[in-house]
């Protein structure tokens, strides 16, 4: 068997993903494989090879020359190869149209690419964003108005599956210089006084936030002073920047403007506000295959949990 004979696409993507997550534990979510499966995959390229990929250092795997060789240039020849697929389909491939819906709309921070390296490898694929699911995820698949969901509330209904994809962290954006910004957190208390600044939050995501920030159902006595709705993001953080209020956001969308120093970042609570998102899609769903790459690229593009911690 020659080299070019060992070497298939499942190749590829195995030592990207090794590379890209620094180890074979955390490379098996990304290709939806055990850690035992991933083990015995790279150690069988590796003998056909006649390589090591990677060296053993304890518990670490360090990428050899060759692996580093291989992995440089999976993403061109990944591409080349799903190209190729488009050509050799031509007019016979039967397009499907996979309808993609978000709870959230940060979430179109780091979906793009994502879509894009969906579409390589299934080209057959057409994409239709649904833009606005938050009222309800489940009314959303009721409603047949999306194939696939990303959610932070998702169904519980047994004929859904869950796709776990990655934490984020709710944080309490304030102008630079703030009086909050000097706290380790913040609590429902802290907002009575402040005008808080709203995009579109869904109401399973909104009580969720409430019971967290104020224990007890304490809601009307420590609220906040007053509510602004604004359905774009940057708005928000334009008002919350200029100085006129905070608000409760993802902590990655911060990430430029605390880099420029006119935003602050406050944990709220002790423990924080965590968000665990999900790709969510029917169990009898004929997407599957493409649900999957998805997941998996969504992954490789996740936000850090609160982009720089807050404080």
């Amino acid at each position: 068997m020659s080299v070019t004979d060992a070497l298939d696409a499942r190749d590829l993507r195995l030592v990207r993903a090794i590379a890209e997550a620094g180890g074979v534990t955390r490379a098996a979510p990304r290709l939806h494989l055990s850690q035992s499966a991933v083990s015995h995959q790279l150690r069988g390229l590796e003998e056909r090879l006649g390589v090591e990929l990677f060296e053993r250092e304890g518990r670490h795997l360090v990428i050899t020359r060759a692996g580093a060789r291989l992995s440089e240039c999976a993403p061109e020849v990944l591409e080349r190869l799903a190209s190729l697929a488009r050509e050799v389909r031509g007019a016979k491939t039967e397009r499907v149209k996979l309808r993609v819906g978000t709870e959230c709309y940060t979430a179109y921070h780091w979906v793009p690419r994502a879509l894009r390296a969906l579409h390589a490898e299934h080209p057959e694929i057409d994409l239709d964003l649904v833009p606005d699911v938050l009222t309800s995820c489940q009314s959303a698949f009721d409603e047949r108005q999306v194939d696939v969901a990303l959610a932070v509330s998702a169904p519980r209904s047994q004929s859904f599956e869950r796709i776990r994809l990655f934490d984020d962290e709710l944080v309490l954006a304030v102008p630079r210089g703030h009086a909050l910004s000097g706290k380790r957190f913040a609590v429902g208390s802290d907002l009575g006084k402040e005008t808080l600044i709203m995009g579109h939050v869904g109401p399973g995501e909104r009580e969720r936030v409430q019971k967290l920030l104020f224990p007890g159902g304490k809601v009307r006595a420590s609220s906040p002073a007053r509510v602004i709705r604004v359905p774009v993001a940057e708005a928000v953080l334009d008002l919350v920047e200029a100085g006129f209020g905070v608000s409760i956001l993802p902590g990655f969308t911060l990430d430029g403007r605390r880099a420029r120093g006119s935003i602050e970042a406050v944990r709220l609570t002790r423990a924080g506000i965590v968000r665990t998102w999900s790709l969510v899609l029917r169990k009898d769903s004929r997407l599957q295959a493409a649900a999957r790459t998805l997941a998996a690229e969504l992954r490789a593009e996740r936000p850090s949990r609160v982009g720089r911690r807050a404080r």
